[in-house]
């Protein structure tokens, strides 16, 4: 056996073993929410009490399902769903005044 054939099987063999470990790695499927123009999904925990106050008192019966904010406008843009009802999109500043959303 010639040195080189010699030198080709031993990087040969190298590489094979290098080839048979494996890692399994475990992928969560996670879902995600494409982002709504200048707003950033948030908790609706996260919100402030001007603003779940003005909920409770403008919009009596209505869930938060889903809220975002802008931070620049310091403008909340919610999900609401009130029972029997269509859930409704609304805005509101952190003031707790109903707005008009600006495009």
């Amino acid at each position: 056996m010639t040195v080189a054939a010699a030198t080709t099987m031993l990087f040969a063999a190298q590489n094979m073993t290098a080839q048979e470990t494996t890692q399994d790695v475990a992928m969560n499927e996670t879902e995600v929410q494409a982002p709504v123009e200048g707003f950033e999904q948030i908790e609706v925990s996260e919100l402030p009490v001007t603003v779940t106050d003005a909920i409770e008192a403008d919009k009596a019966g209505a869930e938060v399902t889903e809220a975002w904010v802008d931070n620049e406008k310091k403008t909340f843009k919610l999900i609401l769903v009130a029972e029997g009802q269509e859930a409704e999109t609304a805005y509101i500043n952190a003031a707790g005044e109903w707005v008009e959303p600006k495009e």
